[in-house]
């Protein structure tokens, strides 16, 4: 896993671990990759002061942001495990800057026509997993943004179905499903020594996709944050752990060998989380705040005609399960035109044990890029 993370990725990333910061104490999962295109490719097009904003939520200086978009979706988009797409639609009768329309890949600008057309493009580029556009679209509605992102991976070592009874903590007294797994790889569980430490342990997907689940104490914007910093290098990871190491949910001690070496012993329950997110309620977070505003125009860069952003959405989607992992996210926006105008010794073996007992983070990153996906909480275990 690289140590340096690419500007966009790690710009995008840092988007995630801020909107985790605030998603609160409940199941969630979100997806700061599929906002980050959108908000960048409208801070290259805004003029001030929504250019500053967009461009603070974003990370990248405003003049950078457009390639960076299109350079984060054309990495997704030439996964194995992960899929993208950007869809711009206009109504007739709104003019494009040539240089702007002419810098997005080809096909992406289409003309709007009926909220049917929507509901296919995201169904279509999410392989099924959401069948509706996440915003509706009427004939105030001028021109449209969206990304979609898929994300599929089978593990390498597949979970058996098991139940489990929980005796203490957050959990106690749930009886439930459970995934359980025994594998010869000890190292995927490691520690991450944040200001709380947080166990970390990554699930691998056949592809290029990984499942990081992650366990401790703080809040989940503080646990999730661990996981994405130390995708970055900027949070220590402790591997090659020995015996009598214990961390949150994790537990590591000398057994006899009996021919099977070094092990790792985890289970969880599966989880299946959806989420509808309203951005314009966090307008702050992304960069909305002065762009939302309907009194005049704010980019000047995309049409000579007053656009302000109307709707921000998200819908997202994340399901794990023992054979594997699937998620996707639809991210939209709507804009309207402003007011000003408008249109249409004994040898031993270490045993590692990590049960997830309690409430948990999990990241699904690609893993060439270390790319967050979606980020999420499971508070509450499946019955």
């Amino acid at each position: 896993m690289p140590t340096a993370l690419s500007v966009h990725i790690d710009a995008a990333n840092r988007l995630t671990a801020r909107w985790c910061a605030t998603a609160g104490p409940g199941d969630f999962v979100l997806s700061g990759c599929g906002a980050w295109p959108l908000l960048a490719l409208l801070a290259a097009t805004a003029e001030e002061p929504g250019r500053s904003e967009l461009a603070a939520a974003t990370g990248l200086p405003a003049a950078d942001a457009h390639a960076g978009a299109l350079e984060l979706l054309h990495t997704l988009a030439q996964a194995e495990s992960v899929s993208a797409a950007l869809g711009i639609w206009v109504r007739q009768g709104l003019p494009l800057r040539r240089e702007w329309s002419t810098s997005l890949p080809a096909g992406t600008v289409q003309a709007i026509t009926d909220q049917a057309a929507l509901d296919t493009w995201a169904d279509r580029h999410t392989g099924g997993l959401i069948e509706k556009f996440p915003l509706p679209v009427d004939s105030m509605t001028v021109m449209v943004l969206a990304t979609a992102l898929a994300a599929r991976t089978t593990w390498l070592d597949p979970f058996h179905e098991d139940t489990m009874s929980i005796t203490d903590g957050p959990w106690r007294g749930h009886a439930g499903p459970a995934l359980t797994r025994s594998s010869s790889r000890p190292q995927d569980a490691t520690i991450l020594d944040a200001t709380d430490p947080v166990t970390r342990v990554i699930v691998c997907g056949t592809g290029d996709l990984d499942v990081h689940l992650l366990l401790g104490r703080g809040t989940p914007g503080a646990v999730l944050t661990a996981g994405l910093e130390a995708l970055a290098g900027t949070v220590p990871v402790r591997g090659h752990l020995p015996a009598g190491t214990r961390s949150p949910g994790l537990n590591v001690k000398a057994v006899k060998d009996r021919g099977q070496g070094d092990r790792l012993e985890m289970s969880l329950p599966p989880f299946e989380i959806r989420c509808l997110h309203d951005l314009i309620e966090q307008s702050a977070l992304f960069g909305l705040t002065t762009v939302t505003d309907s009194a005049r125009g704010h980019f000047p860069g995309m049409s000579e005609h007053p656009l302000y952003v109307d709707q921000a959405a998200q819908d997202v989607f994340a399901r794990f399960t023992k054979d594997g992992f699937d998620a996707a996210a639809v991210t939209a926006m709507t804009m309207n035109l402003a007011s000003a105008r408008f249109l249409h010794k004994e040898r031993t073996a270490l045993h590692t044990t990590v049960t997830f007992d309690r409430p948990f983070g999990f990241l699904a990153v690609h893993r060439p890029t270390s790319l967050a996906v979606v980020a999420g909480w499971v508070a509450h275990p499946g019955r």
